[in-house]
């Protein structure tokens, strides 16, 4: 087995061009995620989830390549599960401090799930990330790192300048437009989300008409019975807590 370089080994086996197709990917897949099934099961509609202008969710390719560098020695899974989940967990609590201090809103709120921390991490929603992370480090990272090693070297650090180009772009331009920094770049910064918001509003006039067949009704039925479930759970616990305050 050939000994890996030291970029390798903070970059999840990866040099540093390859792990940026990687990430790419992941923070695709993030944002895909949120905007359309978590959005779907939260909020009953597509909704765009992202913090940047383009269709990328940071936080996931940090914490999936990471994650691959600290947990892909661990062979059992139920460990495997809860190691990940409790990572992730104190990642998203740090980020969603951090992103609050600093654009004055929150991106996610866990309030509606049981064992929740000021809304902002929860036992559930760990657990769930926790068994994403284990497919992750087992099975779909092996894959996209064959994938992106097998593009030739001069191709993918070509690829690497130009991504990191547009990411940088587009976080100066998000965090200009969120603190309105600058009025002409923060107008410029608003009419792109409207656009994008427009966008999302013709797919929900879309999903209206499909919504009726039967694979969706049955879905939102299953749905349905998840969330009466979840409720009563917040209920009992929201219950514990008044008797021990009192």
């Amino acid at each position: 087995m050939t000994e890996l370089t030291l970029a390798e080994k903070l970059f999840a086996g990866l040099d540093f061009p390859a792990w940026t197709l990687v990430a790419l990917v992941y923070a695709f897949i993030g944002w895909f995620y949120e905007s359309t099934i978590f959005s779907l099961c939260e909020q009953g509609k597509f909704m765009d989830r992202g913090v940047f202008i383009g269709p990328l969710c940071p936080i996931y390719c940090m914490v999936c390549t990471f994650s691959y560098d600290l947990f892909h020695p661990i062979e059992e899974w139920w460990l495997l599960i809860i190691l990940a989940g409790t990572v992730t967990s104190i990642v998203e609590l740090i980020t969603s401090i951090t992103m609050e201090a600093l654009f004055h809103k929150r991106y996610w709120d866990y309030s509606y799930f049981p064992l929740n921390l000021d809304g902002r991490i929860s036992v559930v929603a760990g657990l769930f990330f926790g068994v994403a992370l284990t497919v992750m480090v087992k099975w779909i990272h092996p894959a996209l790192s064959s994938v992106a090693k097998s593009i030739p070297y001069d191709v993918r650090l070509i690829a690497c300048i130009v991504i990191w180009g547009i990411f940088v772009i587009d976080m100066i331009w998000t965090t200009i437009g969120n603190m309105k920094l600058n009025k002409p770049i923060a107008a410029a910064y608003d009419r792109v989300i409207a656009f994008k918001q427009r966008r999302f509003d013709a797919i929900n006039v879309w999903k209206s008409k499909v919504e009726k067949t039967a694979p969706i009704r049955a879905f939102k039925f299953i749905l349905a019975k998840g969330k009466a479930f979840n409720r009563k759970l917040v209920s009992i616990e929201n219950k514990i807590k008044g008797k021990k305050e009192e």
